[in-house]
């Protein structure tokens, strides 16, 4: 009889190495090591494959595995490089181990560096296979580092006795509608198996098939190309069943349960031990779980969280407890080998996107020699000064929502994307100081040589002439924004000479009344800058900031910049106002932060130049990017439309911030008319609007569907309505409406309607419903919210950022929250630490099955939120902030004429 020798091949990383992967199971031959030979008919190993900082992770899975299956070698693969004072001893539960410099790769220096710690960990993958089965082992199986086993694997093994020569579990084992990720349409695009688990038996086809896999994944195991049809080491294997006829797809619902597929697998408890859909668990995929925080099912996902169920959250806390008697937290966090430069500077990730794409073959150690080669100017002409670098340039091509604003097509676009690197646009892409000095040091040199070039007694006069504007601007600017924090400075100065100061520092900021370009005066009043036609949130912000104006007797004109917008363009409020030019004393640029710059460019050169520039921006997080620091210094003050917004910009940039709201008003002629939209007469109706262009994960729609059905689901005889309209684009739109269109289809009281609507029909739409509804995780403002409560509409809206100004206890029904972590794809700008509300489903539908039928409540709130709203919000309720704040201004220029 041939020996029997069962092994576990590990493998670790930071990162989990597959987040969405499969398990395959195979035959392998036993690293050196202190690995067991037993007799039998086969020699069989279990692997995993972990880089140090996830080595707790493997050593809980490695005793998982010694409990159940004592007759497997088992096998850590170190995806990381050696390091002093860790030796076998620090992970007992292995019997072998192997470090990445020992496996046979192509130029092993490149290959790392090619990778980042998730890629590398998964592309040595088929590598550790084939040498394992190259030493005697028969049967293989590979399981990611976060997985734990709480029984024996009987099934792979029987699929094994049976014939199978590869196993393979998906993702799911149902469809799943889900209107947010992970659904369907996430397993297309990162693999139908997740390749955290993959067992094969050592046969000639799975040694050919491992060799393609291998040559594969020496250059393409890349995450930043699933719109290619790659992922990783992942998405190759949707291939594997087609080229292995002798694959097995393991369909028990016991194996690899994890986050993604919890829609479909019920967890248990029973006789002390877990179980799945009623059959005892096999192993879990503890995937995205954060050591230390028992809060967090997965950072991948908000749908689930360990307290959904009390099996659930005594699956994590047990799993914590194993993590925790493995090592996890009684140290610092080993640095990744791979992670630095050899001078010791961290590697962006865009530098090794760089390196794969267009530097390689490299000649030499791209840990030593790159960082130069990036520094080197981007073959782009003219780049002055070479102030685009080869990495700024590679940024740039890997960020489509910088090229609008930077086209990069001559010098002055050129170093303007170089002055945001070097401004804040660096820091936030994470690319480390060494390479930014040197861009900063090639502009501040460009700068020198423009400044000697107009020589004689004229150009210095005029240098120092605006030297000492900006040095003006600059302390106007700090003397408004520290206003509230020195109003005691200010009781002790007569105000006479208060003004008299703060007029004279105005005329030295802004010396002229001229538009620099047209050489015409400038007109009082206000010049508004934005989208006036946009049928948006936005230009419906600037339309509402004319009415303010208007109601003010304060001129104005507008500018339209309508291109930067994809909308429909037929609101025609402010056609008569529209002019080629900015023509007066002050412009509002009615945008937000993000597209300041472009629309500064846009409108044309000099449009800054003796104005007052305030900018109107909404935002809906706490923190804003560092990258619009730049921009945001080419204005003068900052005009919020909520605290929220207020407090984020206060806190993120240093201009004059004030808080002037939004105006609502109402045009009295608006009716309601049901029978347009088709909503039953006697029913209550709510309603939930929202834009798809502005992100279906912060409007939140599942909340407030998941409210209604908790609310209404089991009672089909409630006289109630949720109507649901929607608008825009997004990558989740088609998803999110076949999820509703296929409950409206199984309950008739959902209405969906899909369109644009003008601002009549909006308001009538409005008006016939009883109650609004919002669950949003954000807001920067809130219109919907606005103008329902200005109509006299109840309100159910959760309780955080933009609404809480008007929305309360005493004008509506607030729901309550918890501040959850704001994901990279769901917002953009991503900013770690970035936060927003997770409302309480719970209480909204409590909220919601109380207001149905319940006319007088309804009544009584939504008249106590018109009051509110017509005291605060109205037109001439603005208008009177706008007013003082205008007067300030023009009291200050008009000064210098006396």
């Amino acid at each position: 009889m041939a020996p029997v020798i069962n092994a576990v091949f590990l493998v670790t990383d930071g990162i989990q190495p597959s987040e969405f992967g499969f398990t395959v199971t195979c035959a392998m031959t036993t690293f050196q090591g202190k690995g067991k030979e037993r007799f039998g008919k086969m020699r069989s190993a279990f692997f995993t494959i972990s880089s140090w900082n996830y080595l707790p992770y493997s050593r809980t899975l490695a005793a998982s595995l010694a409990r159940h299956h004592p007759d497997f070698t088992r096998i850590l693969v170190i995806a990381d490089t050696s390091r002093e004072g860790i030796e076998a001893d620090a992970f007992p539960e292995f019997d072998s181990h192997v470090y990445f410099e020992e496996l046979n790769l192509p130029d092993p220096r490149s290959f790392s560096f090619r990778y980042d710690v998730m890629e590398l960990n998964t592309a040595i993958k088929p590598t550790v296979f084939r040498r394992l089965f190259a030493e005697g082992y028969d049967r293989v199986i590979y399981l990611d580092p976060d997985i734990f086993a709480y029984r024996r694997f009987d099934e792979i093994i029987e699929a094994f006795d049976n014939g199978a020569s590869s196993i393979l579990t998906p993702h799911a084992l149902e469809p799943n509608l889900h209107a947010e990720s992970p659904n369907d349409l996430t397993f297309m695009r990162a693999g139908i198996y997740n390749l955290g688990f993959l067992a094969l038996t050592n046969t000639a086809k799975t040694s050919a098939l491992l060799e393609w896999w291998e040559t594969r994944l020496r250059t393409e195991c890349v995450s930043n190309r699933i719109g290619d049809g790659i992922f990783v080491d992942q998405k190759f294997m949707d291939l594997w069943p087609a080229y292995c006829p002798d694959t097995h797809i393991l369909r028990d619902p016991a194996y690899n349960v994890a986050y993604w597929n919890l829609d479909s697998r019920t967890i248990a408890r029973a006789d002390g031990r877990y179980e799945i859909n009623g059959s005892p668990l096999a192993f879990f995929h503890f995937s995205g779980i954060t050591p230390g925080d028992r809060s967090v099912l997965s950072k991948h996902q908000q749908r689930w969280k360990p307290t959904s169920t009390r099996e659930l959250a005594d699956l994590f806390s047990d799993y914590h407890d194993q993590l925790d008697a493995h090592g996890s937290g009684r140290s610092p966090p080993v640095p990744y080998g791979f992670g630095r430069f050899a001078d010791g500077t961290d590697i962006p990730a865009v530098a090794r996107i760089l390196f794969r794409e267009k530097l390689e073959p490299f000649e030499g150690d791209p840990f030593v020699l790159l960082p130069d080669s990036l520094d080197h100017p981007a073959a782009i002409a003219p780049n002055p000064g070479g102030v685009v670098t080869q990495l700024a340039h590679a940024l740039w091509e890997s960020r489509p929502d910088l090229q609008p604003f930077f086209p990069l097509h001559d010098a002055q676009s050129q170093i303007n994307y170089a002055d945001w690197l070097v401004s804040g646009g660096a820091m936030s892409a994470g690319i480390p100081s060494r390479f930014v000095d040197t861009v900063a040091r090639r502009i501040d040199r460009l700068g020198a040589t423009d400044a000697v070039a107009p020589a004689g007694p004229v150009a210095s006069t005029r240098t120092a002439s605006a030297l000492a504007s900006r040095i003006a601007r600059l302390a106007y600017r700090t003397l408004v924004r520290a206003q509230p924090h020195i109003r005691w400075l200010y009781r002790m100065m007569p105000p006479a000479r208060r003004k008299q100061f703060l007029d004279a520092m105005f005329r030295r900021a802004w010396p002229s009344d001229t538009d620099a370009a047209t050489h015409t005066a400038l007109a009082p009043g206000f010049s508004l800058i934005g989208y006036p036609l946009s049928e948006t949130g936005v230009g419906e912000a600037m339309r509402a900031l004319a009415r303010s104006i208007e109601s003010a007797n304060i001129d104005y004109d507008v500018t339209n910049f309508d291109d930067q917008v994809r909308s429909s363009h037929r609101d025609e409020t402010l056609t008569h106002r529209i002019t080629e030019r900015p023509s007066r004393i002050v412009n509002v640029f009615c945008v937000n932060a993000d597209m300041l710059g472009s629309t500064i460019h846009g409108v044309g050169p000099g449009c800054l130049r003796n104005r007052y520039n305030i900018v109107r921006p909404f935002w809906e997080l706490p923190l804003i990017p560092a990258q619009w620091l730049a921009s945001l210094k080419q204005v003068d003050e900052i005009w919020a439309p909520t605290t929220f917004v207020r407090d984020a910009f206060v806190a993120g940039s240093y201009r004059p911030v004030v808080h002037i709201p939004v105006a609502i008003s109402i045009p009295s002629s608006v009716t309601a008319n049901r029978k347009r939209f088709q909503i039953p007469d006697d029913s209550t109706a709510f309603l939930f609007a929202f834009d798809f262009s502005s992100y279906p994960d912060r409007k939140n729609p599942d909340a407030v569907v998941q409210a209604y059905l908790q609310a209404f689901g089991q009672d089909r005889n409630r006289r109630v309505s949720l109507v649901i309209k929607t608008m825009g684009t997004s990558p989740l739109k088609r998803g999110i409406l076949n999820s509703i269109r296929s409950l409206a289809q199984a309950d008739k009281r959902i209405l969906l309607i899909d369109e644009v609507l003008t601002r009549a029909e909006t308001y009538c739409l409005t008006k016939s419903c009883d109650v609004f509804v919002s669950l949003h995780r954000s807001e920067g403002f809130g219109l919907g919210i606005a103008e329902a409560m200005a109509m006299g509409k109840a309100v159910v809206a959760t309780d955080f950022s933009g609404s809480t100004d008007f929305l309360s206890s005493q004008t509506g029904f607030p729901v309550p929250y918890k501040l959850i972590g704001v994901e990279p794809e769901q917002y953009p700008y991503f900013i770690e630490g970035q936060t927003w509300a997770d409302p309480d489903i719970d209480e909204a539908a409590r909220i919601m099955a109380q207001l149905a039928d319940n006319a007088e409540a309804i009544a009584a709130a939504g008249e106590r939120a018109r009051l509110y709203m017509a005291l605060t919000h109205s037109p001439e309720a603005v208008g009177k902030l706008i007013a003082k704040r205008y007067g300030d201004i023009q009291g200050h220029r008009n000064s210098r004429r006396g």
